[in-house]
């Protein structure tokens, strides 16, 4: 899981102030194949593990298949700047 942070879908994860393990995952939803339901989970820090997460987002287009990355590195970034301690 963390070669797909630093070298695959999740790269979008990759900030200096933590290290993280990932992975992505998409789920087509209708026939027509113009939605999917998305998702990244992953843990942290990578060499001592505290806490996970799960972002998935529903019916989204169907080239969306690495949003749930950049909602995750939105609240890390919030982390970083709120809640360091979280991050260590």
């Amino acid at each position: 899981m963390r070669l797909a942070v630093t070298e695959g879908t999740v790269s979008g994860l990759v900030v200096w102030y933590v290290d993280v393990a990932g992975k992505t995952g998409t789920a087509e939803i209708d026939a027509g194949k113009k939605y999917i339901n998305s998702w990244v989970v992953g843990f942290f820090p990578y060499d001592k593990p505290k806490y996970a997460f799960t972002v998935v987002m529903e019916r989204g287009p169907h080239d969306n298949t690495i949003g749930g990355v950049y909602v995750m590195r939105q609240m890390f970034d919030w982390m970083n700047e709120n809640t360091p301690e979280y991050l260590k």
